[in-house]
Protein backbone atom coordinates (compact mmCIF):
# COMPACT_ATOMS: atom_id res chain seq x y z
CA UNK A 1 0.00 0.00 0.00
CA UNK A 2 1.60 3.74 -1.26
CA UNK A 3 1.41 6.22 1.80
CA UNK A 4 -1.06 8.01 -0.17
CA UNK A 5 -3.12 5.38 -0.32
CA UNK A 6 -3.23 5.27 3.28
CA UNK A 7 -3.97 8.49 3.98
CA UNK A 8 -6.93 8.44 2.21
CA UNK A 9 -8.12 5.26 3.83
CA UNK A 10 -7.85 7.04 7.24
CA UNK A 11 -9.04 10.42 5.89
CA UNK A 12 -6.18 12.29 6.30
CA UNK A 13 -5.78 12.25 9.91
CA UNK A 14 -2.35 10.09 10.01
CA UNK A 15 -0.63 13.03 8.45
CA UNK A 16 -1.00 14.53 11.74
CA UNK A 17 2.22 13.56 13.16
CA UNK A 18 3.64 12.67 10.26
CA UNK A 19 7.48 11.36 10.31
CA UNK A 20 8.96 13.95 12.30
CA UNK A 21 7.57 11.88 15.21
CA UNK A 22 9.52 9.03 14.20
CA UNK A 23 12.17 10.15 15.59
CA UNK A 24 13.80 11.65 12.33
CA UNK A 25 15.93 14.75 13.53
CA UNK A 26 15.41 18.34 11.86
CA UNK A 27 17.54 21.21 13.08
CA UNK A 28 17.12 23.59 9.15
CA UNK A 29 17.82 27.40 10.67
CA UNK A 30 19.59 26.77 14.05
CA UNK A 31 16.01 29.40 15.06
CA UNK A 32 15.16 29.87 18.53
CA UNK A 33 11.49 29.03 19.91
CA UNK A 34 12.28 30.38 23.59
CA UNK A 35 10.37 33.21 23.24
CA UNK A 36 7.54 32.12 22.27
CA UNK A 37 4.75 32.61 24.33
CA UNK A 38 1.02 33.07 24.01
CA UNK A 39 -1.10 31.81 21.58
CA UNK A 40 -0.90 32.78 17.51
CA UNK A 41 -2.06 31.89 14.31
CA UNK A 42 -1.93 32.36 10.83
CA UNK A 43 -4.89 31.91 8.30
CA UNK A 44 -3.30 31.19 4.94
CA UNK A 45 -6.48 32.47 2.13
CA UNK A 46 -5.32 30.83 -0.82
CA UNK A 47 -7.20 32.98 -4.11
CA UNK A 48 -6.94 29.97 -6.66
CA UNK A 49 -6.33 30.68 -10.57
CA UNK A 50 -4.98 34.33 -10.22
CA UNK A 51 -6.94 36.59 -8.14
CA UNK A 52 -7.94 40.08 -10.40
CA UNK A 53 -6.65 42.54 -7.03
CA UNK A 54 -6.88 45.93 -9.58
CA UNK A 55 -10.99 45.16 -9.36
CA UNK A 56 -11.00 44.30 -5.84
CA UNK A 57 -8.47 46.93 -4.54
CA UNK A 58 -8.91 49.68 -7.65
CA UNK A 59 -6.30 51.95 -8.33
CA UNK A 60 -8.17 55.44 -6.92
CA UNK A 61 -5.17 57.86 -6.61
CA UNK A 62 -4.84 61.27 -9.51
CA UNK A 63 -1.27 60.14 -10.02
CA UNK A 64 -1.22 60.00 -14.06
CA UNK A 65 0.38 56.33 -14.34
CA UNK A 66 -0.75 54.83 -11.22
CA UNK A 67 -4.15 56.14 -10.39
CA UNK A 68 -8.00 55.76 -11.28
CA UNK A 69 -7.99 57.67 -14.76
CA UNK A 70 -5.24 55.46 -16.34
CA UNK A 71 -6.55 52.31 -15.01
CA UNK A 72 -9.94 53.27 -16.48
CA UNK A 73 -8.95 53.97 -20.13
CA UNK A 74 -6.74 50.90 -20.29
CA UNK A 75 -9.60 48.21 -18.73
CA UNK A 76 -12.40 49.96 -20.40
CA UNK A 77 -15.49 47.80 -20.10
CA UNK A 78 -14.42 46.22 -17.32
CA UNK A 79 -12.70 49.04 -14.80
CA UNK A 80 -15.03 49.46 -11.81
CA UNK A 81 -17.00 53.22 -11.79
CA UNK A 82 -15.34 55.90 -10.21
CA UNK A 83 -19.02 56.44 -7.90
CA UNK A 84 -17.80 56.50 -4.12
CA UNK A 85 -20.54 53.84 -2.22
CA UNK A 86 -19.07 54.79 1.55
CA UNK A 87 -21.96 56.79 2.04
CA UNK A 88 -24.49 53.57 1.48
CA UNK A 89 -22.52 52.10 4.50
CA UNK A 90 -24.47 52.25 8.41
CA UNK A 91 -21.98 50.93 10.47
CA UNK A 92 -20.69 51.31 14.24
CA UNK A 93 -17.00 51.63 15.10
CA UNK A 94 -17.08 47.85 15.26
CA UNK A 95 -20.15 46.65 13.47
CA UNK A 96 -21.04 47.08 10.45
CA UNK A 97 -24.99 46.65 9.46
CA UNK A 98 -26.60 46.24 6.05
CA UNK A 99 -30.49 47.41 5.91
CA UNK A 100 -30.24 47.71 2.53
CA UNK A 101 -27.17 46.63 -0.19
CA UNK A 102 -25.31 49.64 -1.80
CA UNK A 103 -23.79 47.53 -3.81
CA UNK A 104 -26.99 46.34 -5.58
CA UNK A 105 -27.92 48.35 -8.84
CA UNK A 106 -30.96 46.46 -10.54
CA UNK A 107 -31.08 42.91 -9.15
CA UNK A 108 -27.48 42.02 -11.08
CA UNK A 109 -24.22 40.96 -9.49
CA UNK A 110 -22.48 41.86 -13.27
CA UNK A 111 -23.97 45.55 -12.55
CA UNK A 112 -22.85 45.51 -9.08
CA UNK A 113 -19.14 44.23 -9.82
CA UNK A 114 -18.63 47.75 -11.76
CA UNK A 115 -21.26 50.18 -10.17
CA UNK A 116 -18.50 51.62 -7.71
CA UNK A 117 -16.05 51.65 -5.09
CA UNK A 118 -15.57 52.74 -1.44
CA UNK A 119 -12.80 54.96 -0.49
CA UNK A 120 -11.12 54.82 2.58
CA UNK A 121 -9.66 57.83 5.01
CA UNK A 122 -6.71 56.12 5.69
CA UNK A 123 -5.71 54.55 2.34
CA UNK A 124 -4.13 57.07 -0.47
CA UNK A 125 -4.72 55.01 -3.68
CA UNK A 126 -6.59 52.00 -3.61
CA UNK A 127 -10.47 51.54 -2.83
CA UNK A 128 -12.38 48.56 -2.12
CA UNK A 129 -15.07 47.07 -4.85
CA UNK A 130 -18.42 47.91 -4.18
CA UNK A 131 -19.53 44.66 -3.99
CA UNK A 132 -17.48 44.08 -0.34
CA UNK A 133 -18.76 45.95 2.03
CA UNK A 134 -18.03 43.93 4.96
CA UNK A 135 -14.22 44.24 3.28
CA UNK A 136 -14.39 47.80 3.54
CA UNK A 137 -15.76 48.11 6.81
CA UNK A 138 -12.26 46.10 8.09
CA UNK A 139 -10.44 48.44 6.37
CA UNK A 140 -12.09 51.86 7.65
CA UNK A 141 -11.56 49.71 11.15
CA UNK A 142 -7.86 49.95 10.54
CA UNK A 143 -7.56 46.17 10.55
CA UNK A 144 -6.77 45.54 6.75
CA UNK A 145 -3.02 46.30 5.27
CA UNK A 146 -2.99 46.62 1.87
CA UNK A 147 0.39 45.49 0.51
CA UNK A 148 0.90 46.75 -3.27
CA UNK A 149 2.37 45.14 -6.22
CA UNK A 150 3.46 42.19 -4.72
CA UNK A 151 4.42 38.38 -6.32
CA UNK A 152 7.14 35.67 -6.68
CA UNK A 153 10.31 37.92 -6.89
CA UNK A 154 14.04 36.26 -6.49
CA UNK A 155 15.52 40.31 -6.60
CA UNK A 156 14.25 43.81 -7.59
CA UNK A 157 14.42 43.69 -11.35
CA UNK A 158 13.54 46.27 -13.43
CA UNK A 159 11.43 46.42 -17.19
CA UNK A 160 14.70 47.21 -18.52
CA UNK A 161 16.36 44.31 -17.29
CA UNK A 162 13.33 42.08 -18.21
CA UNK A 163 13.50 43.41 -21.53
CA UNK A 164 16.75 42.85 -22.18
CA UNK A 165 16.56 39.35 -20.89
CA UNK A 166 19.19 39.52 -18.51
CA UNK A 167 16.59 39.26 -15.45
CA UNK A 168 16.59 36.49 -13.49
CA UNK A 169 12.77 35.48 -13.07
CA UNK A 170 10.93 32.86 -11.10
CA UNK A 171 10.77 30.07 -13.59
CA UNK A 172 7.54 29.38 -15.61
CA UNK A 173 5.98 32.87 -15.37
CA UNK A 174 2.68 33.28 -15.40
CA UNK A 175 2.04 28.85 -15.50
CA UNK A 176 -0.53 28.32 -12.42
CA UNK A 177 0.68 25.19 -10.57
CA UNK A 178 4.44 26.45 -10.87
CA UNK A 179 3.67 29.94 -9.30
CA UNK A 180 1.49 28.29 -6.71
CA UNK A 181 4.49 26.12 -5.59
CA UNK A 182 6.68 29.05 -5.32
CA UNK A 183 4.03 30.48 -3.55
CA UNK A 184 4.19 27.63 -0.79
CA UNK A 185 8.05 27.10 -1.20
CA UNK A 186 8.74 30.46 -0.02
CA UNK A 187 11.78 30.91 -2.45
CA UNK A 188 10.94 32.30 -6.18
CA UNK A 189 13.60 30.31 -7.47
CA UNK A 190 12.85 26.54 -6.45
CA UNK A 191 10.08 24.39 -7.42
CA UNK A 192 11.70 21.09 -5.56
CA UNK A 193 11.34 22.73 -2.27
CA UNK A 194 9.13 21.60 1.27
CA UNK A 195 6.63 23.83 1.89
CA UNK A 196 7.42 27.13 4.21
CA UNK A 197 4.64 26.13 6.46
CA UNK A 198 5.78 22.64 6.36
CA UNK A 199 9.79 23.95 7.22
CA UNK A 200 8.42 26.04 9.95
CA UNK A 201 6.80 23.23 11.61
CA UNK A 202 10.44 20.74 11.23
CA UNK A 203 11.98 23.73 13.33
CA UNK A 204 9.46 24.35 15.83
CA UNK A 205 8.54 20.94 16.65
CA UNK A 206 7.19 20.12 20.08
CA UNK A 207 6.37 24.07 20.32
CA UNK A 208 2.58 22.66 21.00
CA UNK A 209 3.69 20.07 23.74
CA UNK A 210 2.48 16.60 22.97
CA UNK A 211 -0.75 17.77 21.52
CA UNK A 212 -2.47 16.01 18.85
CA UNK A 213 -3.19 19.40 17.16
CA UNK A 214 0.58 20.16 15.79
CA UNK A 215 0.89 23.30 14.33
CA UNK A 216 -0.58 23.03 10.89
CA UNK A 217 -4.03 22.14 10.02
CA UNK A 218 -6.01 21.97 6.43
CA UNK A 219 -9.59 22.25 6.33
CA UNK A 220 -9.14 22.61 2.17
CA UNK A 221 -7.56 19.34 1.30
CA UNK A 222 -4.04 18.53 0.81
CA UNK A 223 -1.43 21.43 0.11
CA UNK A 224 2.24 21.27 -0.54
CA UNK A 225 2.40 24.66 1.51
CA UNK A 226 2.10 22.63 5.10
CA UNK A 227 4.13 19.84 4.26
CA UNK A 228 7.72 20.12 5.66
CA UNK A 229 10.98 17.82 5.27
CA UNK A 230 9.63 15.19 8.40
CA UNK A 231 6.31 16.81 9.52
CA UNK A 232 3.15 16.57 7.65
CA UNK A 233 -0.53 18.41 8.61
CA UNK A 234 -3.26 17.88 9.74
CA UNK A 235 -6.50 17.90 7.33
CA UNK A 236 -9.83 18.46 8.38
CA UNK A 237 -13.09 18.46 6.65
CA UNK A 238 -14.42 21.71 7.15
CA UNK A 239 -17.94 20.55 8.37
CA UNK A 240 -16.56 18.67 10.93
CA UNK A 241 -14.69 15.46 11.58
CA UNK A 242 -16.26 12.01 11.77
CA UNK A 243 -15.29 8.95 13.75
CA UNK A 244 -14.37 5.41 12.13
CA UNK A 245 -16.19 3.01 14.17
CA UNK A 246 -14.78 -0.42 15.29
CA UNK A 247 -15.84 -2.24 12.30
CA UNK A 248 -13.91 -0.17 9.93
CA UNK A 249 -10.70 -0.40 12.44
CA UNK A 250 -11.08 -3.94 12.43
CA UNK A 251 -10.96 -3.94 8.58
CA UNK A 252 -8.69 -1.52 8.47
CA UNK A 253 -6.18 -3.69 10.58
CA UNK A 254 -7.37 -6.82 8.60
CA UNK A 255 -6.31 -5.57 5.48
CA UNK A 256 -2.41 -4.29 6.53
CA UNK A 257 -1.93 -7.43 8.14
CA UNK A 258 -2.29 -9.13 4.45
CA UNK A 259 1.17 -9.80 2.18
CA UNK A 260 2.90 -6.69 4.44
CA UNK A 261 6.47 -6.77 5.73
CA UNK A 262 7.50 -6.21 9.09
CA UNK A 263 9.20 -2.67 8.39
CA UNK A 264 5.97 -1.68 6.70
CA UNK A 265 3.52 -2.96 9.09
CA UNK A 266 5.48 -1.47 11.79
CA UNK A 267 6.23 1.91 10.04
CA UNK A 268 1.87 2.01 9.72
CA UNK A 269 0.76 0.61 12.85
CA UNK A 270 2.66 3.95 14.38
CA UNK A 271 1.15 6.11 11.66
CA UNK A 272 -2.34 4.01 12.03
CA UNK A 273 -1.78 4.69 15.98
CA UNK A 274 -1.62 8.39 15.37
CA UNK A 275 -4.57 8.66 12.94
CA UNK A 276 -6.71 7.52 15.26
CA UNK A 277 -5.71 8.86 18.51
CA UNK A 278 -6.36 12.24 16.04
CA UNK A 279 -9.52 11.32 15.17
CA UNK A 280 -10.90 10.46 18.40
CA UNK A 281 -9.50 14.04 20.18
CA UNK A 282 -10.88 15.67 17.03
CA UNK A 283 -14.28 14.35 17.74
CA UNK A 284 -13.98 15.00 21.04
CA UNK A 285 -13.07 18.50 20.98
CA UNK A 286 -15.15 19.39 18.06
CA UNK A 287 -18.29 18.29 19.61
CA UNK A 288 -17.71 19.54 23.17
CA UNK A 289 -15.21 21.54 23.47
CA UNK A 290 -15.96 23.99 20.18
CA UNK A 291 -17.18 27.41 20.52
CA UNK A 292 -20.87 29.21 19.64
CA UNK A 293 -20.67 32.59 18.32
CA UNK A 294 -23.14 35.08 19.97
CA UNK A 295 -22.77 38.01 16.69
CA UNK A 296 -25.24 38.05 14.03
CA UNK A 297 -23.68 38.72 10.75
CA UNK A 298 -24.29 42.24 8.68
CA UNK A 299 -27.73 40.97 7.96
CA UNK A 300 -29.08 40.37 11.22
CA UNK A 301 -27.96 36.20 10.66
CA UNK A 302 -26.25 33.96 12.08
CA UNK A 303 -22.38 34.17 12.03
CA UNK A 304 -21.30 32.04 8.95
CA UNK A 305 -24.54 31.40 7.51
CA UNK A 306 -25.18 32.63 3.81
CA UNK A 307 -27.53 35.23 3.16
CA UNK A 308 -30.64 34.73 1.14
CA UNK A 309 -30.63 35.69 -2.41
CA UNK A 310 -33.90 38.47 -1.28
CA UNK A 311 -31.77 39.78 1.61
CA UNK A 312 -29.10 39.92 -0.38
CA UNK A 313 -31.08 41.67 -3.33
CA UNK A 314 -29.33 39.48 -5.93
CA UNK A 315 -30.99 37.58 -9.10
CA UNK A 316 -31.74 33.97 -8.93
CA UNK A 317 -29.01 33.43 -11.21
CA UNK A 318 -26.27 34.82 -9.11
CA UNK A 319 -25.17 31.89 -6.95
CA UNK A 320 -23.16 32.32 -4.24
CA UNK A 321 -21.18 29.30 -2.44
CA UNK A 322 -20.87 28.76 1.17
CA UNK A 323 -17.51 26.91 1.21
CA UNK A 324 -15.48 29.92 1.83
CA UNK A 325 -17.84 30.20 5.15
CA UNK A 326 -17.77 27.06 6.37
CA UNK A 327 -13.93 26.68 6.01
CA UNK A 328 -13.49 29.78 8.15
CA UNK A 329 -15.96 28.87 10.59
CA UNK A 330 -13.64 26.03 11.24
CA UNK A 331 -10.83 27.53 11.15
CA UNK A 332 -12.49 29.67 14.12
CA UNK A 333 -13.37 26.29 15.92
CA UNK A 334 -10.36 24.75 15.71
CA UNK A 335 -8.60 27.93 17.04
CA UNK A 336 -10.50 28.71 19.96
CA UNK A 337 -9.58 24.45 20.73
CA UNK A 338 -6.04 25.12 19.86
CA UNK A 339 -5.76 28.10 21.93
CA UNK A 340 -7.61 26.75 25.22
CA UNK A 341 -5.69 23.29 25.03
CA UNK A 342 -2.99 25.98 25.73
CA UNK A 343 -1.47 25.56 22.51
CA UNK A 344 1.35 28.29 21.38
CA UNK A 345 1.21 28.51 17.40
CA UNK A 346 -1.08 27.42 14.75
CA UNK A 347 -1.10 27.51 10.98
CA UNK A 348 -4.50 26.62 9.07
CA UNK A 349 -5.25 26.71 5.38
CA UNK A 350 -8.30 27.86 3.57
CA UNK A 351 -8.44 27.95 -0.27
CA UNK A 352 -11.14 29.58 -2.96
CA UNK A 353 -11.43 29.14 -6.02
CA UNK A 354 -12.76 30.23 -9.32
CA UNK A 355 -10.18 33.13 -9.93
CA UNK A 356 -8.72 32.34 -13.28
CA UNK A 357 -10.85 35.00 -15.14
CA UNK A 358 -10.04 35.11 -18.64
CA UNK A 359 -13.99 35.34 -19.46
CA UNK A 360 -17.31 36.18 -18.10
CA UNK A 361 -15.19 38.40 -15.47
CA UNK A 362 -18.18 40.68 -14.33
CA UNK A 363 -20.13 37.33 -13.44
CA UNK A 364 -17.58 34.96 -12.03
CA UNK A 365 -15.44 37.39 -9.93
CA UNK A 366 -18.18 39.56 -8.73
CA UNK A 367 -19.27 36.31 -6.97
CA UNK A 368 -16.11 35.62 -5.60
CA UNK A 369 -15.99 38.56 -4.23
CA UNK A 370 -19.09 38.94 -2.85
CA UNK A 371 -18.46 35.53 -0.84
CA UNK A 372 -14.81 36.33 0.04
CA UNK A 373 -16.17 40.04 1.64
CA UNK A 374 -18.72 37.52 3.91
CA UNK A 375 -16.52 35.17 5.42
CA UNK A 376 -13.75 37.65 6.12
CA UNK A 377 -16.53 39.85 7.71
CA UNK A 378 -18.13 36.86 9.72
CA UNK A 379 -14.73 35.32 10.60
CA UNK A 380 -13.14 38.68 11.82
CA UNK A 381 -16.66 39.14 14.46
CA UNK A 382 -16.50 35.27 15.48
CA UNK A 383 -12.67 36.36 16.63
CA UNK A 384 -14.37 39.29 18.51
CA UNK A 385 -16.60 37.00 20.31
CA UNK A 386 -13.45 34.74 21.39
CA UNK A 387 -11.59 37.37 22.25
CA UNK A 388 -8.94 36.29 19.47
CA UNK A 389 -8.92 39.04 17.48
CA UNK A 390 -5.17 40.42 18.22
CA UNK A 391 -3.87 36.77 17.99
CA UNK A 392 -5.29 35.67 14.17
CA UNK A 393 -3.81 37.13 11.54
CA UNK A 394 -5.53 36.00 7.97
CA UNK A 395 -3.83 37.01 4.84
CA UNK A 396 -4.28 36.10 0.98
CA UNK A 397 -1.90 34.62 -1.56
CA UNK A 398 -3.06 33.54 -5.26
CA UNK A 399 -1.50 31.87 -8.35
CA UNK A 400 -0.49 35.48 -10.01
CA UNK A 401 -2.11 38.71 -10.54
CA UNK A 402 -4.13 39.46 -13.79
CA UNK A 403 -2.89 41.67 -16.86
CA UNK A 404 -4.20 45.39 -16.87
CA UNK A 405 -5.49 45.40 -20.13
CA UNK A 406 -8.56 43.49 -20.85
CA UNK A 407 -9.37 40.52 -23.24
CA UNK A 408 -12.97 41.80 -24.13
CA UNK A 409 -14.50 39.77 -21.65
CA UNK A 410 -12.02 39.25 -18.70
CA UNK A 411 -8.13 39.37 -18.07
CA UNK A 412 -5.05 36.94 -18.51
CA UNK A 413 -2.52 35.71 -16.62
CA UNK A 414 -0.05 38.14 -15.30
CA UNK A 415 2.63 38.76 -12.09
CA UNK A 416 2.18 41.33 -9.81
CA UNK A 417 -0.72 42.07 -7.89
CA UNK A 418 -2.14 43.54 -4.51
CA UNK A 419 -2.54 41.76 -1.18
CA UNK A 420 -4.43 42.36 2.10
CA UNK A 421 -3.68 41.45 5.43
CA UNK A 422 -6.36 41.21 8.06
CA UNK A 423 -6.51 41.16 11.95
CA UNK A 424 -6.75 43.09 15.06
CA UNK A 425 -2.36 43.36 15.35
CA UNK A 426 -2.50 44.73 11.84
CA UNK A 427 -1.17 48.41 11.31
CA UNK A 428 -3.96 49.52 8.36
CA UNK A 429 -2.89 51.26 5.81
CA UNK A 430 -0.97 50.97 2.35
CA UNK A 431 2.26 49.43 1.82
CA UNK A 432 4.44 49.22 -0.78
CA UNK A 433 4.88 50.99 -4.27
CA UNK A 434 1.64 51.16 -6.61
CA UNK A 435 2.76 50.73 -9.97
CA UNK A 436 2.63 52.38 -12.80
CA UNK A 437 -0.19 51.05 -15.26
CA UNK A 438 0.48 51.92 -17.94
CA UNK A 439 0.69 49.25 -21.04
CA UNK A 440 4.44 49.11 -21.60
CA UNK A 441 5.03 51.38 -18.97
CA UNK A 442 8.06 51.23 -16.86
CA UNK A 443 6.48 47.96 -14.52
CA UNK A 444 5.19 46.32 -17.65
CA UNK A 445 6.88 43.09 -17.93
CA UNK A 446 4.77 42.92 -21.83
CA UNK A 447 2.72 45.05 -24.03
CA UNK A 448 -0.79 43.83 -21.28
CA UNK A 449 -0.02 45.17 -18.76
CA UNK A 450 2.12 42.65 -16.95
CA UNK A 451 3.16 43.98 -13.98
CA UNK A 452 6.42 43.76 -12.69
CA UNK A 453 6.60 43.38 -8.52
CA UNK A 454 7.93 46.11 -6.86
CA UNK A 455 7.74 43.84 -3.44
CA UNK A 456 8.54 40.28 -3.12
CA UNK A 457 6.54 37.65 -1.58
CA UNK A 458 9.61 36.56 0.65
CA UNK A 459 9.29 40.21 1.87
CA UNK A 460 5.59 40.22 2.29
CA UNK A 461 5.26 36.30 4.20
CA UNK A 462 8.75 37.37 6.16
CA UNK A 463 7.06 40.48 8.04
CA UNK A 464 3.97 37.96 8.74
CA UNK A 465 6.03 34.95 9.70
CA UNK A 466 8.10 37.36 11.96
CA UNK A 467 5.09 38.51 14.08
CA UNK A 468 4.35 34.86 14.20
CA UNK A 469 7.54 34.23 16.56
CA UNK A 470 10.32 32.98 13.91
CA UNK A 471 13.92 34.37 14.37
CA UNK A 472 15.86 35.90 11.98
CA UNK A 473 17.74 32.58 11.35
CA UNK A 474 14.66 31.25 10.94
CA UNK A 475 12.80 33.73 8.63
CA UNK A 476 16.32 33.54 6.32
CA UNK A 477 16.13 30.11 5.84
CA UNK A 478 12.10 29.93 5.19
CA UNK A 479 12.73 32.66 2.79
CA UNK A 480 16.11 32.53 2.15
CA UNK A 481 15.82 35.43 -0.96
CA UNK A 482 14.93 37.81 1.67
CA UNK A 483 18.56 39.01 2.10
CA UNK A 484 18.42 40.30 -1.40
CA UNK A 485 15.79 43.13 -0.50
CA UNK A 486 16.74 46.21 1.66
CA UNK A 487 13.57 46.17 3.40
CA UNK A 488 12.95 43.08 4.94
CA UNK A 489 10.05 44.05 7.46
CA UNK A 490 7.12 45.95 5.37
CA UNK A 491 5.73 47.07 8.90
CA UNK A 492 2.49 46.19 8.87
CA UNK A 493 2.54 44.12 12.04
CA UNK A 494 2.08 45.72 15.16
Amino acid sequence: MQRREFLKFTGGYATLAGLGSLGIPMDLFAGSTSSLTGYKALVVLLQHGGNDSLNMMIPSGTDVKKGYNNYASIRTSLAVANNDLTAGLSSSSSKLTLSSNPYVLNDSIRQAYTKGLYRHSTIDGLATNGVMPEFAHLVNQGKVAMVANTGNLIQPTTKAEVDAKTATLPPYLYAHDNQRKLLYNGEASKLNRAGWAGLLADQWTGINGSSVYGINISVRGVTHLLYGENTTPLIVNPSGPTKYNGIQRNVYDTWLAINQSEKFSSLYNKLRTNSFAVQDTLVTDWTTNAPTFSSTNAYGGELFSLPSKSTLSIANSDNLNASLLQQFKAVAKLASIGKNSGLKRQIFYVAHGGYDTHSNQTQTHALRLRELSLALGDFQLALSDMGMENEVTTFNMSDFGRSVGNNGDGTDHAWGAHHFVVGGAVTGGLYGTLPDLTLSGEDDASNKGRLIPTTSMSQYLGTIVKWFGADEATLNGLFPERANFTQKDLGFMG
